[in-house]
């Protein structure tokens, strides 16, 4: 390959690498779940492109361009990978494991292209000018999210809003063009330990001070304005162990008349830092109705809550766990956490509305590993992490210098972090672009310098492959294109198709139909998503009819009806054991009893088997008492009413429910509505 070709084809991977980079920045609205979907479609297109550049330097650039498979970082990876793949072909749902969901973009396919962009990275780059300039390229990408974050927290009209969050007046939690405050907290996060590392590596004072002050503290300062108890948490952790290397580190190694006064410096941080995690756990959570706690920072009121919402936490990993000991060895299947929280719902969930009670991640990645996929793919998991701080360690043990060393520590204590966030969340985009681009950092850092045999000169080429070049350019013409547009194009189009018809379905239901038709004519991934808010649609027309708020044309609300129980026909097809398909089918089946009375025993089947994959969950119970009451059996139905109140009594929305049915009969079946006026008294006398 000649020189101009070979610089070429690099700069293609190094200006596809700084695109992905800068990823965190993009969201494009016009698809559903723009800060997750519109990103990853990006990122994938972006691999697939470097993917197809880099093997021409790996085929016939050379073996410096090729994967080392003996790197134990790379070789652990990869066996991940494949036991990945391996387990959700063994899962309740290949299809979902396949492709995830818009709303989360993680399944086997994204994986596999991070994987990919791991490899290239690990094999493209083996300089440290090469690498010190991606880390600023990443670095001033973080910058600018933290500047879009501030806006957010300065709440300039002109972006996107940040999250809001009630402290008895609202106060705004920044989230950047990442969409959740937890996930723009992990990102900012990990860059704090980028700009740290890099610090330590640069010569030129000029770009240490740039780098500590600018990228540094403003990552850092951003983190703690999002108030992650989990980040925070895991950066309180980080900086102990920093502390705790420092302080039992021999400085009078380094010969310097300094090494007591650092080691007695250490030592002395360290018990302060110490004090401040007791005062953090012990001191804070008494504070909280003191009149200083409403002005203090949202970070120290959070921690102040550091508890609050735990058992919604722990009940989620009490159910995966409960998955993992019913398929110990492969588990569910990668994406499928939603079907164990279904089946181990707990009705107390419904006390924060209904859009609370789906849960598709246990917000702890080691359960979610655990649970879906068994003990092969978490052993897997975690033996990346060990191989990676093995590698760190061998290296720090033969580092030159305490600067050396030290950045070797910052790099560990980043994925030490990581880890630990990860505890109580769950892997996204913006923080895994992060993750594995530091993966591939990990393996150049610790690499075994290459000796060069007396045949192989500074200037000489190492021999290529023989692989016929023009059939590898027929492949990749063949095969790339497909691959972009199965996998990205055509779902992102289709994406764009269901959001514009939900919007146009609130001012015109007739074009509205057109467009989900248009949006659901393709068999792509994207579709159940679609078809959660064509279901919305129908049931916002019902309600139009019931308030009679405006006109509405009886036979177009049926034929979208007609149109949607079809579609959700083929959902639970595709998804057989996702209770939330069988709930949704239920109820259009509920609703379409108001022209076609057959639809009643159609509305039972479907309730039955959603009443089968999710024992516990309300909605069931209240759709399955609708039922009923189209059937004339008021009995059964508010028998079905009283049930939903039972599960949790303080659910408020179920004793609603009951009363309004009540009212509603209470001429026909006194004595129906009698004994149950009776059993809402009795729960009203019992919580008195």
């Amino acid at each position: 390959m000649s020189p101009k070709i070979e610089k070429f084809l690099l700069q293609v991977v190094k200006s596809g690498t700084a695109v992905i980079l800068f990823l965190p920045l993009l969201v494009y609205r016009p698809v559903f779940y723009p800060y997750v979907f519109s990103k990853i479609i990006v990122f994938q297109i972006v691999v697939e492109v470097i993917f197809a550049t880099w093997l021409f330097l790996a085929i016939y650039g050379g073996k410096k361009y090729r994967p080392n498979w003996k790197n134990p970082l790379v070789a652990t990876l990869t066996l991940f990978v494949v036991a990945l793949i391996l387990i959700s072909l063994t899962g309740v749902d290949i299809v979902r494991s396949f492709w995830s969901t818009q709303e989360r973009m993680t399944g086997v396919l994204t994986i596999i292209h991070f994987y990919i962009w791991f490899l290239v990275l690990a094999s493209s780059f083996r300089e440290w000018k090469d690498w010190r300039n991606l880390i600023w390229i990443s670095l001033l990408g973080s910058f600018l999210v933290c500047l879009y974050s501030l806006g957010q927290k300065l709440e300039l009209e002109f972006l996107l809003p940040g999250e809001k969050m009630a402290r008895g007046y609202w106060i705004i939690r920044p989230s950047g063009p990442l969409g959740n405050s937890i996930f723009f907290a992990v990102y900012t996060a990990l860059h704090f330990f980028l700009a740290i590392f890099l610090c330590l590596k640069e010569n030129k004072s000029t770009r240490k001070i740039l780098v500590i002050i600018i990228f540094a503290l403003f990552n850092l300062v951003m983190a703690l304005l999002a108030a992650s108890r989990g980040v925070i948490l895991a950066l309180g952790t980080a900086i102990f162990f920093f502390f705790c290397s420092w302080a039992f580190y021999d400085f009078e190694q380094t010969k310097t008349c300094f090494a007591k006064i650092r080691k007695r410096g250490a030592r002395l941080a360290l018990i302060l830092l110490i004090i401040v995690i007791i005062g953090v756990v012990v001191f804070l959570p008494t504070q909280r109705d003191r009149g200083w706690m409403k002005t203090a920072p949202n970070f120290v009121y959070r921690l102040a809550y550091l508890m609050s919402g735990i058992k919604e936490r722990t009940i989620a990993w009490r159910a995966g766990w409960q998955g993992f000991k019913e398929r110990p060895i492969f588990g569910w299947g990668w994406e499928n956490y939603n079907v164990i929280f279904n089946q181990k719902y707990q009705p107390f969930y419904l006390r924060g509305g209904e859009e609370s009670t789906w849960f598709d991640r246990s917000h702890n990645q080691v359960i979610d590993m655990l649970s879906l996929t068994g003990i092969i793919g978490t052993l897997f998991y975690l033996s990346v992490f060990s191989v990676l701080f093995w590698l760190l360690f061998k290296k720090m043990k033969v580092a030159d210098n305490l600067k050396q060393k030290t950045s070797l520590v910052i790099i560990g204590l980043m994925f030490v972090a990581y880890f630990i966030q990860n505890l109580f969340v769950f892997d996204t985009p913006a923080p895994l672009i992060i993750f594995y681009f530091s993966l591939a950092l990990v393996c150049f850092i610790t690499q075994t310098p290459i000796r060069q045999s007396a045949d192989q000169s500074p200037g000489a080429q190492s021999p290529s492959i023989h692989f016929p070049l023009p059939i590898l350019i027929s492949l990749i013409i063949i095969f790339l294109p497909w691959a972009m547009y199965k996998f990205n194009f055509e779902p992102f189009q289709q994406s764009r198709l269901g959001l514009r018809a939900f919007y146009t379905s609130e001012v015109d239901l007739k074009s509205g139909l057109y467009w989900y038709q248009k949006a659901l004519a393709k068999p792509v991934f994207t579709n159940p998503e679609v078809r959660i808010y064509l279901a919305k649609t129908i049931a916002g027309e019902y309600q139009k009819i019931d308030l009679k708020t405006s006109k509405v044309d009886l036979g177009l609300v049926a034929q979208g009806t007609e149109f949607a129980i079809a579609e959700y026909k083929k959902s639970v097809q595709e998804h057989p054991l996702d209770a939330r398909h069988w709930l949704y089918l239920g109820q259009l089946y509920n609703l379409g009893v108001r022209y076609n009375k057959g639809y009643v025993q159609e509305a039972e089947r479907a309730l039955n088997r959603a009443l089968e994959l999710s024992p516990q969950r309300q909605q069931i119970y209240f759709e399955l008492a609708r039922t009923h009451l189209y059937l004339e059996e008021y009995k059964q139905a508010i028998e079905f009413l009283k049930q939903a109140v039972m599960l949790d009594p303080e659910v408020e929305e179920s004793r609603q429910n009951l009363e309004k049915v009540l009212e509603a009969i209470e001429k026909e079946n006194p004595e129906v509505v009698i004994e149950a006026r009776q059993f809402l008294q009795e729960l009203k006398n019992r919580d008195l």
